[in-house]
């Protein structure tokens, strides 16, 4: 936190005033601003980096 201000500056995958919430389902990055473009999986992706959780039985980026 700034040592002046007392404002956070929370790390890629985690949001709140004190930074002890992680991205909601379908939301990563810095302030959690990105979205989710993942296919046939539930919706969900590593919320630091954005990496999809396929479901079984498909693989790729985008889990296409």
């Amino acid at each position: 936190c700034h040592h002046v201000t007392g404002e956070c500056t929370c790390p890629p995958g985690w949001t709140g005033h004190d930074c002890k919430h992680p991205c909601s389902s379908g939301r990563w990055g810095q302030h959690c601003e990105h979205t989710c473009v993942c296919n046939n999986s539930d919706g969900s992706c590593d919320p630091v980096t954005g990496f999809c959780f396929c479901e079984p039985g498909f693989t790729g980026n985008h889990c296409e």
